[in-house]
């Protein structure tokens, strides 16, 4: 036990106190230390107890409390605080004040003191601010507050600041609540009529919300009101918001969007953005070509089916289709792939086409499959909860297709979760990270298992075609080899053909697949002849169809149509021939009669069908069967008859063909061998005659050697004979050329001087009157020798005339123009006598 208990004293230290109450009275007393209390048999110690409010007896020794003690940085809220304000001082003993009880103050420290009786106090640390943290603090007194707020003990966030940066807020009423932001406030002691308020975890300081970029967070108000922020930034709520969490997350990641992405939009609330204005209720389709990156706003709602947010664009392969329905109109239209499908889900919905029983049977024979899987389509269509009566959308099939919890999915379920066009919710990568591995990672692939899921999609042959209608009338033939898919409204025209053999009505084939090219129809046709015998004919048809396609399904049943024509034609044919010329000929017959008689060996024109452009191109007969067996036995005799005879006969040319050829190998043989002798002989005298014929040759070569030499004197002798013969008429030529030249020159000279003497006579009687200038001009004797040069017989020989010998011996001389004279004179006498030179008759 302690010493201070043993004597009944009661020791305080320095700061430390205890009460003591007056039994008699109830009045209790605070002693402060240091000091020793000697309580007295009125006086009991007491604690006071801050839960029940209530002083309760407690020991001597456990009276002895701790004064209240705040360091610097902490402050004391101190509940019922005197009414003077004092403290009980050290070391003495102090009766208990009025106490302004309710009240409470806040006391910065550093401060140590004693608690008058029924005072509370609370030590708190000072707060400490970050950048991204905040206090909430809240006025329980209003006047305090406006007289106290400067007592604030706060630290500028920023340095370089050292008065405060907190100003009094007009509005102090009680109960307003205040945000202290880290930004601007580093260390926060509140001022008395102001306390903060702790969260549920009882921190004082709250941390705001640090955003970075593509995250955003969503802060509600207490009368509703959002409040969308994104980053990079630090998010501090106003007093009265609060975030919103989910999965006890405060802050969320933008959704990312590509083309084949989209989200459907609640407008909530107008607004204008891009110089557009949206109105409350509208609604629209935001997809990754608009916005990549896609943020939330107070003004959006986002409209989320089965709890899908992203819709994704649904792969559509080449050579299928969707059916797209209009949900506004109800239209419905048919997207061809190859293409990614994303309808507008304001507008647009993929819906799937739900088959009748017989359409599947008809269209798709003999898939059990495709009739299950229609079947459970028509279920979810009678069951399932929509506003689209008479179709199944996507959503309407998936929802039909959950499981319960923990069953593993069929491979239906499965193949329409991988195809569903809307996202689900995945975990959102937190921060940046780049992760790489040294193991292969298989890339990502997908598995397209669209079988049911599109268009009715019909595989069309080669050679086939089907008639497509729709519920406007419209139709149009398809030719296969192709694939075809339907619209929502049109499906195929059935044809329901006989079947059996003979073909009959009785069962039935509906199909839509109609065999245009090389189409066989078989059947069985009992027919009668002239002479009342009834024969069964078996044969097959090869039927193309020709002409507008149109036509082709202008008959249900062509089959039936096509039988019961050629059933009758041939009745009618065969009733004309006896059973046993019939018989003998049934196959030419019976194709003659169906494909008419080929012209000029040229193919059969066949038989044609205008109704619906049938032509029947081949015929083969398979069989031909007397109806009577009495009939057929004789018929049967009579062939067995005549075959017998043929194979006689047969046998018979078949000996005489052998004896035949038997002798003509004797013939042949003999002709041989004389033909080799002949040849032997032949040969032998070929080469006698051609030892002769060297001989002849031999004896030839020589006298035609002699001819030659004979023939080639002579003809040296011819040809000399014939050179002299030439010589000696060139001689006699020149010789009589030469007479004959002579005698012309000599009658030349003749003529010209009897010419010569009468022109002579003619001038010498003309010159008459001037003769005696002639003599003296003659009496020169350099005329004399002019005139006897000119005179020469070479002159003469020459052709010159008197007349020219005279000009040139007088000219230049007194004579010229005598001459002149004498010659003008001479031309009338000599009667136009041709000049003997040649020479004009004017110049003589």
């Amino acid at each position: 036990m302690d010493e201070r208990g043993n004597k009944r004293d009661l020791v305080l230290a320095p700061s430390e106190y205890a009460y003591m109450q007056d039994v008699t009275k109830g009045v209790i007393k605070t002693y402060t230390g240091p000091t020793v209390i000697n309580p007295t048999a009125q006086e009991r110690p007491v604690l006071f107890n801050p839960t029940t409010k209530r002083f309760e007896p407690c020991s001597l020794e456990d009276a002895v409390q701790v004064g209240a003690i705040a360091p610097e940085g902490y402050y004391l809220i101190l509940k019922n605080p005197s009414v003077r304000g004092d403290h009980p001082s050290s070391g003495g003993v102090h009766p208990s004040p009025d106490l302004d009880v309710g009240k409470k103050i806040n006391i910065t420290g550093p401060c140590n003191f004693a608690l008058w009786p029924g005072q509370i106090v609370k030590l708190v640390k000072g707060h400490h601010l970050r950048s991204n943290q905040y206090l909430l603090v809240r006025v329980y007194n209003e006047d305090e507050a406006r007289r106290s707020w400067g007592t604030a003990v706060i630290k500028p966030a920023v340095e370089g600041v050292s008065e405060p940066t907190l100003a009094a807020p007009p509005d102090l009423t009680v109960g307003k609540l205040y945000i202290i932001k880290g930004t601007d406030v580093s260390f926060y002691i509140p001022p008395t009529g102001v306390g903060v308020v702790p969260d549920e975890q009882a921190n004082y300081v709250r941390d705001a919300l640090t955003l970075e970029r593509l995250e955003y967070c969503i802060l509600v108000e207490q009368n509703g009101k959002k409040r969308y922020e994104r980053g990079p930034q630090v998010v501090f709520p106003e007093p009265t918001e609060s975030f919103i969490l989910r999965d006890g997350h405060r802050k969320f990641r933008a959704l990312e969007l590509n083309e084949i992405q989209g989200l459907h939009i609640k407008v909530i609330a107008p607004y204008t953005e891009g110089g557009h204005a949206f109105k409350e209720g509208d609604e629209i389709f935001i997809t990754g070509k608009q916005t990549a990156i896609y943020f939330p706003r107070e003004e959006h709602s986002l409209v989320r089916y089965d709890g899908k947010d992203k819709h994704f664009a649904v792969a559509v392969p080449a050579g299928e289709a969707r059916y797209v329905m209009n949900r506004k109109t109800g239209e419905i239209r048919m997207a061809r792939g190859p293409a990614m499908l994303l309808p507008n889900p304001v507008d647009e919905v993929i819906v799937r086409r739900v088959l009748s029983d017989k359409e599947c049977m008809v269209w798709y024979p003999g898939n059990d499959e495709a009739l299950q899987y229609n079947r459970g389509l028509r279920q979810v269509m009678a069951t399932a909860p929509t506003t689209r009566a008479g179709v199944v959308s996507e959503g309407d099939y998936e929802r039909s297709q959950k499981r319960p919890r923990g069953a593993a999915p069929s491979p239906a379920q499965a193949v329409a979760m991988d195809q569903s066009s809307v996202s689900r919710d995945t975990a959102a990568m937190v921060g940046d990270v780049l992760e790489r591995g040294s193991n292969f990672n298989q890339p990502r692939t997908i598995v397209f298992n669209t079988k049911y899921e599109g268009v009715p999609t019909l595989n069309l042959w080669v050679g086939y075609a089907m008639l497509v209608v729709d519920k406007k009338g419209h139709r149009r033939v398809e030719l296969g080899p192709q694939t075809v898919l339907l619209e929502y409204d049109e499906s195929l025209e059935i044809l329901e053909l006989s079947t059996g053999k003979p073909k009959s009505t009785e069962t039935l084939l509906r199909t839509v697949y109609l065999r245009v090219l090389n189409n066989k129809v078989s059947d069985i046709c009992e027919v009668e002849t002239s002479d009342h015998v009834g024969v069964e004919l078996k044969y097959s048809m090869r039927v193309n169809f020709t002409g507008e396609p149109t036509k082709w399904f202008e008959v249900e049943n062509y089959v039936k149509f096509l039988c019961d024509h050629v059933r009758s034609v041939l009745k009618g044919t065969i009733k004309k021939f006896a059973i046993e010329p019939f018989y003998a000929d049934a196959v030419d017959i019976v194709r003659d009669t169906i494909l008419g008689k080929s012209k000029d060996g040229g193919e059969r024109p066949g038989m044609r069908f205008s109704e619906n452009g049938m032509h029947v191109t081949d015929v083969e007969v398979l069989g031909v069967e007397i109806g009577d067996p009495r009939i057929a036995e004789l018929l049967s005799a009579a062939e067995l008859e005549t075959m017998q005879s043929h194979i006689t006969l047969s046998r018979a040319r078949r000996n005489l063909e052998v004896v035949r050829e038997q002798e003509g190998i004797r013939q042949q043989d003999a002709e041989a061998r004389s033909a080799t002798t002949a040849k032997l002989a032949t040969l032998e005298s070929a080469d006698v005659r051609a030892r002769l014929d060297v001989v002849l040759a031999q004896v030839a070569a020589e006298i035609k050697e002699h001819e030659d030499r004979k023939q080639a004197v002579i003809a040296r002798n011819a040809a000399s004979d014939i050179g002299h013969a030439a010589e000696l008429a060139r001689r006699q030529a020149t010789a009589d050329q030469q007479l004959r030249v002579e005698q012309q020159t000599q009658a030349l000279r003749l003529e010209a001087l009897r010419a010569e003497v009468e022109a002579a006579v003619a001038r010498f009687s003309a010159a008459q009157p001037g003769f005696s200038e002639a003599l003296l001009a003659l009496s020169s004797h350099e005329a004399l020798v002019k005139i006897a040069d000119a005179m020469s017989v070479q002159n003469f020989v020459g052709g010159k005339t008197l007349t020219d010998v005279l000009d040139r011996v007088f000219a230049g001389t007194p004579l010229e123009s005598l001459t002149k004279k004498l010659a003008q004179r001479a031309i009338p006498a000599a009667g136009g006598a041709a000049p003997s030179n040649g020479e004009p008759a004017g110049k003589r």
